[in-house]
Order: C-alpha cells, then structure tokens, then sequence
C-alpha cells in the first residue's frame, strides 16, 4: 500500500501537465476503431474478471462461471484473469509486492491498510492511482470482448471497473462480487451497478459507501461441489483417512499465510485429535513443516489441493487464517470454522466478523487456541445457517440494470484534484526528507548501512569523527597499538593533513550530516566535493548520519557511494558486556572533548586487544572479506 500511495501521489503531480489527458483521447480513438471492426456476437455475453492474487478470487470466479452457465446454456461466459489487463506495473504492484509483503513487512502493511481504511483521502489517492494506471488497458480488455454484462470478484478490477463507468466510458453494467465479510470499503465503488454480497450483515455497510439499492445479498459464491451431499463416512473413504478420530484442518489459504506451525502444535494439545496441515502453494511453508513436524505421527501436510468439499466434510474443524472463500465453504459444508493467526491487514477484520456474526470463534493465543478445539469438538456439529433461500450471484447478476451513478460536482473534484496535487507534492517530500520511511524499508529491501562484514581475520573496523585539529595526536595513539582506522569528514581538509593519513597508512572517509528537512537534495554535490578533496575516485563507503533518509541513500547510490553506521559507541562508556566481534565497524565520535580524545582512543585500542583483535580502516577489512 505505500508503493501504491508514494506513485500514485507522484503520478498526480504529472497528470497535471496534461500528458495523461492527450494520450487518453488518442489511445480511446484507436480503440473505437477497432471495436467497429470486430464482428458482433448474437449471443449473451458475461466477462468475468478475476485475479490470481490468493486462491479465493479465482474460486469463486470460477463459481460464478459455473453458476452462469447453469443459468442459461445459452449464455456466453468468458473467464479472464485481468492482471493482464492491467498492465505490467499494477500486476508487480497488486500480486508480487502484496505477496512479499505478508512475508517481509506484515506489520508496516498492517498499518498502512488501517490507514487506508480509515481515511477516505488516502483511499482516493489509491483508487486514482489504480485508475490511472489500470482504465485504459482494461477497457481494452473488456471491448474486445464485448459483453453485456461485467462481473468482478477482485476488490482492485473493481474499483478501475467502477471508475469506468462513472466516467461513462463503460456502457455495460458492472456487476461485483464481495467475499469477505469486513473491510468492504477497498471492494466497494459508487460506480458498480450491484454489489453481491455472501452476508446480510454486509448489505449496510455497501450501502453506506455506494448509496441505496448497490448491494444484494446472494447464495455462497462456491463450487457446485459443495451443494452435493456428502457423509462423513463417504468423504473420509475418498481421501484415504481413518475413519474414526476427530480430524482437524489448519490452513493458510493459497500462499500459505499465518501461524500455521503455531496453530498445529496447538491442536496436538488435544488428546487424539490427528491434524491435516494445508501449506498452500508455499513450498518454502510446506517443506518447513514437514521438517519439524516430522516426529508427530498425528501430524499430516499438505501443499495445495483441489479437494477442500471433500476435506471439509470429512473434518471435525477448520482453523483458517485468511478467511473468504475458505470460510464459505467450510460453512457450506457445516464444519466448524475458528480463525487463528490471521496476518495484519483485511484478514483480522474478516476474523472478528465471523466470531460476531456468529458463523465461527476467533482465538487470539496458542492456549486459547485448544480451549477452542475442544470446546468445538464436544459439542455436537450444528448446521451452520447457510443463505440457501438468498438467489444465486448468476442469476442476480444477469437480472442486473443500469443504476444512475453521477460523477461528483465541478467544485468539490476541483477542490479534490487540488489537495490530491498538494499530496503529490508533500508526501514524497516527507518520504524523502525524513528518516522513518528508509528505517521501516531498509532492512527487507536489502538497503540497510553497512555495520559488519564477513571475515576469518581477527579484526574491527574503526571509524573515528574528530576535528582534523586533533587528527595527528590520534595518529601516534594509533601508531602506538599498531593500529589504523578511518578518518571521516563531513568538509575538505588542507593536503598537509591527507598526506600525513596516507603515510600512516590510514584513510579519509567522507560523512553526511542530517542538516535541514530538504537537505538531501545536495546530497551528490556535498559527497562529490569531499571525495575529490580527500581524493577518493573510485566508488566508495561514506559515514551515514544518525537519521539517514531515502533521498540521502538514493542520491549517494546513484553515484556509487554506500553508507556507513557500524556501532555507535559513547567515549564515556567504551567496555561493552558482549565484548567486540570480529568484522564489526565501530563508529567513535570524538568531535566533542578534544582534550581527552587521546586518552578515550587509548582506552578502546586496550579494549579491542583484549578481545584479540586488530583495529583496522574500513577499507582494510572489506578486503579481508573479499579475500575470504
């Protein structure tokens, strides 16, 4: 969600050139002309848009297809996956990052979600964003195809469908499918035509959002697999499991979310419960839970498997993570659902829906966990209270007409560009100007300031910040343990004293102030100016500042220079209880208390030797790394 919101506010500041507004009327001419010579179908036609983003959207798309052809064997139904239709950037964008994600950055997702959630600003810089980039290809997507009617179960094909057709350049309604059962404000547009919902409770919520009359409450978007009767007995016999003994399923959706291992060993608490552990498409998750599930007999995982109507009616419970689809279909065939370890994000609000709705329990600890397993598994299994009498999604979406959506007054979207342009500006701004945002990023993205290396030699490498005044009484300091460091600078030095570093055998080192809120845009300037007065010409490290920002990393980067921090030690305390480790960067400032500088190095050289180790310039241990 910030890749999304970070481009769609540089994207607005663009569009207000009027690039966007030329190339929109060519691309719209050429498309009309080729729609007039495509051949006309006599038959009715549904497009079905999807995306593989989970297994949840394309089940119940393919649900929907087999609904709609149940309806009317006449009717021509097409299934697409619309990343396609998209485009490159918002498939990486919607699928890949998302995915990475619930893997790297859970928690900071987590948080921008309920940002998004929460603020109909920000959503509005999403949706724009996903129009901007995305209405374009998928109109060119759906007039290929010429239907009568569109369907989307992807909250994101959605939000471009709808926008579409509130700019009327969607002539066919646009019909879209809601599986979860909260967090219904990123699957709702006031430009769909109608809303299918699988819960009562979620009519008021679309309705909020999209005005009267945009939602229905529709059948479980499921398989037809589902409906079929099917025994305990009948469906243990199929999938080869034993026929006695309660049997509970832990699963992780499609990409194998959540605290799957956590969960599993939670319902092995209870006593003669066997449990079938649904790892997904995760590989990485599956063959992890093989290894350390290897020693429990009552344990079994499985990788993904198009057998859930057939697992679900043969278990006593489901302990989900994610929620939707799954959830559905465990209630279609009156399994027990408790959700447990739902990652941040839209998957904890659909947790807390189902236990207050009453479809299912929602645990929130490993102890709570098996409090719930055996609460749920000595009572009697009660069917669940199945919408079996509401319509089918195919049927209302083919009884669907034109709703009159109007698109929002000349003052209020003028107003509404403008602070959208104001963000577009001040948000990167903030983004690159302030050091939370590289702090929150660094690490998953591989970005973060060198502070070790990898070395077999017995050494440290020391950084010292000192006024160049003091510079050669640190010199005899270190020529006295036989030592070396580097010496960084955040301004040129006279060449007397650069000369006299290179025959101790030591090195300049550039460094960067924090400085002002906008500093950062002289940041290759400031860096190229002090490599050549220290006379460094290769690409090099330079000292990082304590708050290093995104627009400091990137503009050094783009020049070749990576940042240090190491470990910041204070001169008043230089005896740390772990001691030093060997091929860490230790950072010493003494740019304050010039008298003791002398003795403050003495001291820490003594501590380096007793931890057998040499102190050498950073340069110095990157290539006994690179020997190694």
């Amino acid at each position: 969600m910030l890749l999304i919101l970070i481009v769609g506010l540089l994207l607005l500041a663009v569009e207000l050139a009027g690039f966007w507004l030329a190339r929109f009327f060519v691309r719209r001419l050429h498309a009309r002309r080729e729609l007039r010579k495509q051949p006309q179908s006599e038959r009715r036609r549904v497009l079905v848009l999807t995306a593989p983003v989970g297994e949840g959207h394309v089940a119940a798309a393919q649900a929907l297809v087999a609904e709609l052809e149940s309806e009317d064997a006449e009717l021509e139904v097409v299934l697409l996956d619309a990343l396609d239709g998209l485009g490159h950037v918002l498939r990486f964008i919607l699928r890949d990052c998302y995915r990475w994600q619930f893997g790297h950055m859970a928690r900071p997702y987590g948080l921008f979600y309920q940002l998004f959630r929460r603020s109909s600003f920000f959503r509005g810089i999403g949706r724009l964003t996903l129009f901007s980039f995305g209405s374009r290809p998928l109109l060119r997507m759906v007039e290929q195809y010429d239907p009568d009617i569109v369907v989307s179960t992807y909250p994101a094909v959605t939000c471009v469908l709808g926008g579409l057709r509130r700019s009327k350049r969607l002539h066919v309604p646009v019909v879209a499918t809601i599986t979860d059962l909260d967090g219904l404000c990123f699957w709702v547009h006031p430009g769909a035509d109608l809303h299918l919902v699988m819960h009562e409770s979620c009519i008021e919520q679309v309705e909020r959002l999209a005005g009267p009359g945009s939602a229905r409450q529709a059948r479980p978007l499921i398989a037809p697999a589902f409906h079929e009767p099917r025994t305990r007995v009948e469906a243990r016999r199929a999938l080869g499991l034993p026929g006695s003994g309660a049997i509970a399923i832990v699963s992780g959706g499609g990409w194998g979310v959540g605290k799957l291992e956590e969960a599993t060993r939670a319902a092995l608490a209870v006593d003669d419960l066997s449990v079938i552990c649904l790892a997904g498409r995760n590989e990485s998750v599956r063959k992890h839970l093989e290894l350390v599930m290897a020693s429990e007999p009552r344990v079994s995982v499985w990788g993904f498997t198009d057998r859930m109507s057939d697992l679900l009616a043969a278990a006593d419970v489901l302990v989900h993570a994610t929620g939707g689809v799954t959830v559905l279909e465990a209630l279609a065939r009156d399994c027990p659902v408790i959700a447990y370890g739902a990652p941040p994000g839209h998957a904890c609000l659909t947790a807390k829906a189902l236990a207050k709705q009453g479809l299912g329990w929602m645990a929130l600890s490993p102890p709570d966990l098996t409090d719930s397993l055996r609460s749920v598994l000595e009572h009697p299994r009660v069917p669940a209270k199945a919408a079996v009498s509401a319509p089918t999604c195919a049927g209302l979406a083919l009884a669907v007409t034109p709703r009159p959506v109007s698109g929002p007054a000349l003052w209020p979207r003028l107003l509404s560009r403008t602070a959208l342009a104001c963000a577009a500006l001040a948000l990167p701004c903030w983004a690159l100007s302030t050091d939370l945002p590289y702090a929150l990023a660094s690490s998953p993205l591989d970005l973060a300031p060198l502070d070790a290396v990898s070395t077999l030699q017995p050494e440290i490498g020391l950084v010292i910040s000192a006024p160049p005044s003091t510079v050669p009484r640190l010199e005899e300091e270190l020529r006295a343990h036989r030592a070396h460091a580097s010496f960084a600078f955040s301004s040129p030095i006279d060449h007397k004293l650069l000369r006299s570093i290179a025959l101790a055998q030591d090195e300049p080192l550039p460094a960067l102030n924090s400085g002002r809120p906008m500093s950062w845009l002289g940041t290759r300037g400031r860096l190229k100016n002090l490599a050549t007065a220290l006379r460094l010409h290769d690409a090099h490290y330079y000292l990082a500042p304590a708050e290093l920002n995104f627009g400091q990393y990137l503009l050094a980067r783009r020049q070749g220079e990576l940042p240090i921090t190491g470990s910041d030690l204070d001169p008043n305390s230089l005896v740390t209880p772990q001691g030093f480790r060997r091929g860490e960067v230790i950072v010493l400032d003494l740019s304050e208390g010039q008298t003791a500088a002398e003795t403050t190095l003495d001291e820490l050289l003594a501590s380096v030797a007793r931890d057998h180790l040499s102190a050498v310039s950073v340069d110095n241990l990157l290539r006994s790394a690179s020997a190694n």
